[in-house]
């Protein structure tokens, strides 16, 4: 095995105290990192922040990124050094913000726009395509990458940048690792391959608060129906509307702005922020009137999704999803699932160590363990290289079944709360959705077209079915 890094495109191994050298590949929503120690000598350049950085494994790119971060250090207690700490290419990939929304498009084609919108010497040849079509999705100056991750998480999907620059956005199910991992096949160093199982992250019932979708209502089908008592003049609604209209006693009322329109040019002015209808003394309903009001209705989205299996397993454990940029019930009930995958059986990990190359996060391996009594497909979450010596890398896999809370899911919560505030009304109303499993068995079988003969029209001639003169059967 050899190993080479280069700086700049110029093969600098030899600058490099290989025993400092750290590869570390998390999930998607993590950028690899590549770290290394270099000894400063006289002949040396010191390369600078910003400078670009590649690791090759016989020959093989394994790592393309940017030295974001340089340090001096004391080396052996007598000679200066620096450490470095390199970004993959996420780093020049998030340089811009996306602020863009998108109405009934496959989420391949808003991947493939955000990348050639919003980023620069990047492909999507690896993007999958046919992918579900999202009613909405709004991104408000946020990295691409975040963008991206955000439409993986709506359809179960995972995503990545090769250190060729090519974006491969992949259902993770067809993403199969090179290799399995038994107890004596070779693949893993003796006595690493262990298992952990723990139910702290588990959440079995996904409640999902999103913005505001636009449903129209009629006259027959409004909630905002109200009999009048000859005294009121203000009416309050259940929502917020646009295009509105107004009806009393089945007649309609011209209907203004309130704070803009002159009362004396219209039956009624309405009040968004409000949510009211307010009539003028002269033309308020009489006792008995029924006022509707309809219309584009602004409703509050709210969606519960449950995982059935594993509440009868362990019970219900809720989780909340809270972001205002989810405009559509189909893509709340779409987020939710996808949480649930991840959650619905806790947290189920484990790990081994191995020289075996060609193994990605998010890649799927199967684990066939007699000792532990495991056959399962898991999903490698963190892979950390290190380098023993010169040529000889040795890679820790850490592989899980379902969910696992990173500190980076905790950050992006963090950063992202300003666009996904909401204030919840007491009069929501949720949109529940259960999971259950079900088998369906389908038989086709060919049945032979038959004629009947002769055949029947209309007209004058021969077997013409004439008017009055036959009846239909």
């Amino acid at each position: 095995m050899a190993l080479v890094l280069k700086i700049n495109t110029v093969d600098r191994s030899s600058w490099v105290d290989w025993k400092s050298v750290t590869k570390d590949e998390g999930l998607t929503k993590e950028p690899d990192t590549l770290a290394f120690n270099i000894k400063e000598t006289p002949s040396k350049t010191i390369p600078a922040v910003g400078a670009t950085v590649q690791l090759l494994e016989d020959a093989v790119k394994i790592f393309e990124g940017t030295i974001v971060d340089r340090r001096s250090l004391v080396i052996g207690g007598v000679l200066k050094g620096y450490s470095f700490v390199c970004k993959d290419l996420v780093h020049e990939f998030d340089k811009t913000l996306v602020s863009k929304a998108y109405n009934n498009e496959a989420i391949d084609d808003i991947v493939a726009d955000i990348v050639s919108t919003f980023t620069s010497g990047f492909t999507t040849a690896n993007v999958e395509t046919g992918l579900p079509t999202i009613d909405s999705v709004r991104f408000n100056y946020e990295q691409p990458s975040k963008c991206l991750q955000k439409l993986a998480d709506l359809i179960g999907y995972d995503w990545y940048i090769d250190y060729d620059g090519d974006i491969h956005f992949f259902n993770v199910s067809n993403n199969a690792a090179p290799f399995d991992v038994e107890d004596d096949n070779g693949k893993v160093i003796s006595d690493s391959l262990n298992f952990d199982q723990n139910i702290i992250e588990l959440r079995n019932s996904v409640i999902i608060r999103g913005g505001e979708y636009l449903n129209n209502l009629t006259d027959t089908t409004t909630p905002d129906l109200y009999e009048a008592d000859g005294n009121q003049r203000v009416f309050t609604q259940i929502y917020r509307y646009s295009n509105v209209e107004v009806t009393v006693a089945g007649v309609a009322k011209t209907v203004g702005i309130d704070n803009i329109d002159n009362p004396a040019s219209f039956d009624c002015l309405y009040n968004y922020t409000e949510k009211a209808i307010k009539f003028p003394e002269a033309s308020k309903p009489t006792a008995g009137q029924i006022v509707k009001v309809f219309g584009d209705a602004h409703i509050p989205l709210i969606a519960k999704v449950r995982d059935q299996i594993s509440i009868s397993t362990y019970g219900e454990y809720q989780g909340l999803i809270v972001d205002k940029t989810i405009e559509s019930i189909d893509e709340a009930h779409t987020r939710a699932k996808a949480e649930l995958t991840k959650w619905a059986d806790g947290a189920y990990s484990g790990g081994f160590r191995t020289t075996q190359t060609g193994l990605k996060t998010g890649q799927y391996i199967r684990v066939n363990s007699a000792l532990f009594g495991v056959d399962s497909y898991f999903k490698i979450n963190r892979i950390t290289a290190r380098a023993n010596n010169y040529g000889t890398l040795e890679y820790t896999v850490k592989f899980l079944a379902s969910g696992e809370l990173t500190f980076a899911d905790i950050m992006v919560g963090l950063l992202s709360k300003d666009r996904q505030n909401i204030s919840v009304a007491d009069d929501e109303v949720i949109q529940r959705l259960e999971v259950f499993p079900e088998t369906v068995t389908l038989v086709e079988t060919s049945v032979t077209a038959t004629k009947t003969s002769p055949p029947y029209k209309w007209g004058v001639a021969a077997n013409d079915f004439d008017w009055n003169f036959g009846t239909w059967s």
